[in-house]
Parts: structure tokens; sequence; C-alpha cells
């Protein structure tokens, strides 16, 4: 093991450099101890040298070769040691100097945490200073007087008051007022004394805050239940202080006591009138189990409080939010109210009897919301909202629901098959004013039933909709099938009676006609009295357009389904009229009898025959035109017979035409012009032209006065053209 902190080997190296070498063994070791171990390394080569020397000189030569410049690398050592010495030097002077600096700052601390435990010390003694004066403040106002030598400090404070409280024949609205600024007092102390645990003086007045405390709450109770209880003594109404009694809440809000005015004002005041007011006699009222006597019930509950609190609920001290406000109208009135519904009216609840429910229910709501008018502020208004939530989930709707569902439902089942009015049967829709199908009435009253008072509540407007929409869609699907085997028969076979369908309230033409009617009626109903009734309903949770846009949408298919029934019966209705006016069209033919080879003079006027074709249209107007469009049902009728009158028209001239051809053929000019100088020179074919052309016109006249425009016919124009006089030569 090397005996030096370097290696002795290193001096021999040719690339030996002193500074290096030093700054190697000085990362190693302490300067000091390289120091020591050159001069031991110096000392020992000596040695070895002389020893050398003495043993063999030849050696000692070798030896002196080898230590050729180690004298000289040790003499050039001295140098950077010197430096290294002279940076030891400064970085103690340094290191003194900074200890000196940390003991000076030493003792300043100790200075100055001497000072700060004097000045707590001495601030301590001003919080006590403080605290007893303030807590003498508060016995002053409290009336408390103290013993100034209590015999045992050690007793228990129940085992007897050394405070007597002093009368003061001050008026209320004073005593509540010093009441409210003893609270603050206490409040800042119970602050000021948490905040100085560590101080015996301070701790020792705990007792008498506690003491001062209990007082506090004692007065603060006698006085409240003083202002909110009438003297038994005198007969006359008694009347709250209400500046009193909103120091003595404010105070309440100040100790976070808030529950403690609120059971006073429920016990002592509110239930005792509830007790007298809500039984179950006033409930029943003159018919036992009506109900009849809840909105007298609900109404003397609104008068008394308003009369005995409605100056203190509109306090601010009310109104605020929960931690800085007393909820009188939540705990104190409304509690009460539920719980004695709840225990002595329960019947009010019972939905057996969907009106006497629908009465207790929407009187209940009436009632909740002219409480909430007490509420001045959003807060408020929130709070007895979720107050009122358990008594407004107490309510069955559902089970009123299926009731009124039944109800109507079972409503609608008796008018099915039934007939419509003997009055329609002879009259038709010129009233125009009702249905005609008994199903019909009911259908359109059940729907709007579901929207109307007496039927709606605002929490099922869900149910309600897909009620009306069910009814609807009943009443669509109980006529479709029957209607559409009905206009079969009636197109295959020209059939007026229905007798094979099986349908008792499809067995005629008229019967299609009635329900064309209903169809017609209830689609204007349901679009300009129902749409409006549901938006009014939804209206409170929509802007009113977004309101009458959703009705709209919400009923637009069934309409959409009514309006295309409709157009089937009218569609019918245009193909039995205008079957019965062409029972007239081979009436035409008659015009060739009347002046083929017959002498006749030219017509002048229409044949007689010719409002008759019409007849059957205007006869169908005057008994459904009030519940269709005349003119568009008029209008398709006529451009069918027109179409028949004209091919027969047509048919007739061609007939008259080739008879004259063929008596031309077979030479028989002489008595044609015999014929043709007895008839003015007119031909047969030219007199049934002018008759067709004067019976034309008075079919183009009558069209006319039923609102039809024949120009627009094509077979009326191309039969105009054919019938038009020629011009005589």
């Amino acid at each position: 093991m090397n005996q030096y902190c370097f290696d002795d080997a290193a001096f021999e190296a040719e690339s030996f450099n002193a500074s290096n070498f030093l700054e190697e063994c000085q990362s190693r070791n302490p300067i000091a101890q390289v120091h020591r171990d050159l001069e031991k390394f110096m000392q020992s080569l000596e040695n070895q040298l002389v020893a050398i020397i003495d043993k063999d000189y030849a050696e000692f030569l070798q030896l002196s070769i080898k230590l050729k410049g180690v004298n000289s690398a040790a003499l050039s050592l001295r140098s950077p040691l010197l430096q290294i010495l002279e940076r030891v030097q400064a970085v103690k002077a340094a290191s003194y100097a900074l200890v000196h600096k940390a003991e000076i700052q030493v003792e300043e601390f100790e200075d100055i945490q001497k000072q700060k435990e004097e000045l707590r010390l001495a601030i301590g003694c001003v919080h006590h200073f403080i605290i007893s004066e303030k807590l003498g403040a508060v016995e002053t106002l409290l009336g408390i007087i103290v013993d100034p030598n209590p015999e045992d400090d050690n007793d228990d404070d129940d085992s007897g008051d050394l405070d007597t409280p002093v009368s003061f024949l001050l008026p209320a609205v004073d005593q509540s007022i010093q009441l409210e600024r003893a609270a603050r007092i206490v409040i800042e102390l119970e602050y000021r004394i948490a905040q100085a645990q560590e101080i015996p003086a301070i701790l020792a007045e705990e007792p008498r805050l506690v003491h001062i405390e209990r007082a506090l709450r004692q007065r603060l109770e006698a006085e409240f239940a003083t202002e909110i209880v009438p003297d038994s003594f005198y007969a006359r109404e008694h009347t709250m202080n209400i500046s009193s009694v909103d120091h003595l809440l404010r105070t309440y809000v100040l100790l976070q006591e808030m529950s403690n005015p609120e059971e006073m004002i429920a016990r002592l005041v509110v239930q005792p009138f509830l007790d007298e007011t809500m039984t179950r006699a006033r409930l029943d009222g003159k018919h036992r189990g009506s109900c009849e006597g809840l909105s007298a019930i609900y109404a003397s509950v609104l008068q008394f409080v308003e009369r005995k609190l409605g100056g203190i609920l509109a306090l601010p001290v009310c109104q605020g939010d929960d931690k800085n406000a007393v909820d009188l109208l939540g705990k104190s009135v409304w509690k009460p109210i539920h719980d004695t519904m709840r225990a002595k009216l329960t019947e009010v609840f019972t939905p057996a009897n969907p009106d006497r429910f629908y009465h207790n229910y929407s009187t209940s709501m009436d009632f909740v919301t002219s409480l909430a008018r007490f509420c001045t502020t959003p807060t408020a208004r929130a709070r007895f909202q979720l107050t009122t939530h358990d008594f407004q989930a107490s309510w069955n709707v559902a089970v009123y629901f299926q009731l009124r569902q039944n109800e109507l439902v079972q409503a609608i089942a008796a008018t099915k098959d039934k007939r419509p009015a003997d009055i329609f049967a002879t009259d038709g829709g010129k009233h125009g004013g009702s249905f005609a199908f008994p199903l019909s009435t009911q259908t359109w009253q059940a729907a709007l039933k579901c929207w109307t008072d007496g039927t709606f509540l605002p929490s099922l407007v869900a149910s309600f909709a897909r009620l009306t929409l069910g009814v609807v869609s009943d009443y669509v699907d109980y006529w479709r099938d029957p209607l559409a085997k009905a206009l079969a028969l009636a197109k295959a076979a020209a059939k007026t009676s229905f007798h094979e369908l099986e349908h008792a309230s499809l067995t005629s033409c008229d019967d299609v006609f009635c329900l064309g009617n209903d169809l017609h009626r209830l689609g204007g109903l349901m679009q300009y009295e129902l749409v409006p009734a549901i938006a009014a309903r939804v209206g409170a949770a929509l802007l009113d357009e977004d309101a009458t846009a959703f009705a709209s949408q919400l009923i637009d298919e069934h309409c959409r389904a009514l309006r295309m029934m409709e157009a089937q019966c009218w569609d019918a209705a245009v193909f039995l009229v205008a079957e019965e006016c062409k029972k007239v069209l081979p009436a035409v033919r008659t015009i060739k009898g009347q002046y083929q080879m017959t002498n006749k003079p030219l017509p002048t006027t229409p044949s007689i025959y010719v409002p008759t074709i019409v007849r059957p249209v205007q006869d169908f107007i005057d008994k459904w035109g009030n519940c269709l469009d005349a003119p568009e049902l008029s209008t398709l009728v006529l451009e069918s017979t027109f179409d028949m009158y004209a091919a027969l028209a047509s048919d007739l001239l061609k007939s008259a035409t080739e008879l004259e051809e063929s008596l031309r053929s077979r030479k028989n000019q002489r008595l044609s012009q015999a014929l043709a100088e007895e008839g003015g020179n007119v031909s047969d074919t030219d007199k049934m032209r002018r008759q067709l052309y004067l019976d034309m016109d008075e079919l183009a006249r009558l069209a006319t006065e039923l609102g039809v425009n024949v120009t627009q016919f094509p077979s009326y124009t191309q039969m105009r053209q054919d019938v038009s006089p020629k011009e005589q030569h």
C-alpha cells in the first residue's frame, strides 16, 4: 500500500507537470498533507541516496542521474502552494466575517422576538381590555348585574345565577334594537376570544361570555314571543310591531339560529289558526265528501297570512338567501299547512272523482301561486318553489289522467255506429254549424276538452297531447276503410246505397256527403280553435309564435289525413252528381227528330231540357255548399258533363250530315230543294246546329251562375266552333 497520498512513480513520467500534479493531489487530499508527504518523500529519497552512496557509488551515480531535476521539480511546487495558501487564508477570513455577521443577525432576531413577545403581551392586554369593555357593554344592554365578589368561582353555572336581569321600561322597538346590538357585539367577542386562545386572561372571560349568550337567547326568545303572541287578557285584535320583529329576526340571523323564530311562529301563530280553520266540516261544506269548502279554507288562510304576517314576510330579512334570511313563508306558513292537510284533509288528494280532483288540484295550485306572491325576490321564489315540491308531487295526476282518458274514450265509443240526425237526411249541410254524425261531435268535444278548464293540467301537457292525437287518429281509422270501399262501390256501379258494406254509419251516398261535411268542419275547427287552445297552454314554456307553430305542427299530419278523406268524399260527389247530370244528355238526340224532314222553322230558343242538365249540380250545392268549395265541385262536374254533351252533339251533327250527303248522292235534289225552300233555304243540319248553339249558350249562362267558366273546357271550345252559325250565301 502506498504510504503517500500520491504515486511516487508520477515524478518519473516524461510529461510530469507540477501544477497538474498538485491539482490532482489537492482534489483528493488536503494541501497540508500533500506538503507533508512531499517532504517525507524527499527525505526518503535523500536517505535512499545517502544509503546508496554509501553502499555503491556506481548505484549512486545511476540514482543521481535519475534524481536529476527532482529538486527543481520540488522547488517548482512552492509557488502554486503559496497561491493555494493565500486562497485558503482569504476563504478563512471571509468565513470569519460571515460568521460574525450571522451572530449579529441572530442577536437582532432575538431582540425582535423579545419585542414581538412584549408586543403580543401588550396587544393581549389591549384585547383583554376591549373584551372586558365589550362584555360590560353587552351586560349593560341586556341588563345583567354582575356580582363583584363571587364566593366560589368553581361553582357550577347552573347551581345559581349570580347575574340578575334588570327590568327596563323601554318601548318594544328599543328593546329589539338593543338585542340586535348585543348580538353583534357577542359575535365580535366570539371572534376576538377565538383569536387570543393563548392569553390566559382572555380565556378566563369565556364563562362570562357563555353566560351572556345564554341570557341573550333567553331575552331574545321572550321578546319575540311577546311580539307574536297576543295577550289573552285583552280581547282586541293583536297586531305585530313590524319594526321590532324585523330587529329580532335580524338578531336571530346574526346568531345563525333562524329555525327558532320559524318554529315559534309556526307553533304559536299559524298552527292554532289552522287547527280552527282546516276542519273536515268546513271542507265538506253542505255535501259530505264534496270538498266544496276547500276554496273557502284557502281564502281564509290567505286572508290570515296577509293580515297577520304580510308586513313581516315583505321584510328583506325574509327575502334573502338561505344563510342570511328567515324562511317564514316556507317553514312557518307552508309547512304547517301541508302537514295539517296530510293529517286531517287527506281526501283532498284522492283522485277517485276526476271533476273533484281537478277542482282540488287547480284550487290548491292557485293557492300556492297566491302564497308565492309574498316572495319579492328571485331567491325567495326559488326557495318557496323548492319547499312546495313535495306538495305538488303528492297529487296522483297519473290516475287522474287515466280516469279522464277512460271517460273520453267511453263517450266516443258510445256514439259509434250512430246515424246522422234526420235533418241532415233532408237539408244536408245547409245549416253548416254542426256535425252530422254524433261520433264527429263527440270526437271534437273530446279533443277540445283535453285543453279546456276543468280537464287540462299543466303537468299533463304531454299526456293530453298524445290523447288528443289518439282521439283524432282513431276517428280517421274508423272511417278510412269503409269510406274507401263505399267510394269503390259508387264509382264501379254508380250505386247510391251501400248495404253490402255492413257498416251502420255508411249506408248511402248521403252518408258519405255527411261525412264530408263532418271532415270539413272538424279540420277547420282543429286549425282555428284547437291550435290556439293548445298554444295557450304551452305558451308558458314557449314564446307565443313558437307555441302556435308547435301546436300547428302537432296536429298537421292528422289535419292532412282529414283533408284527404274529405277530398275522397267530394270526389264521390263529383262522380255521382255528374252521373245524374248525364242522365239528361240523351235528350240531345231528340233534336234530330225535331228538325229532320219536319219543315220546322229555324229555332230561336234553347231546348227545354237544358236547365235539367245542371239542376243536379244546383241541388247538391244548395244542400252541401256550406261545407265544400262549390265552384270547384261545379267545375269538375260540368267539365265531365260537357265532354259527354259535346260527344253526343258531335255524333248528332255527323249523323245528320251523312244523311244529307246520302240524299244528294241518290239525286234527290228536287226533294231537298223543296224542303229547303219550305224551310227558308236552311237545311235540317243547320237547324240542328242552330239548336245546339242555343243550347250551349244557355248551358254556359247557367254554368256562369254556378261560378264556372266553361271557356276553359276544351270540349266546349271545340263544340262552340262546330255549331257556330255559318255565313249565309
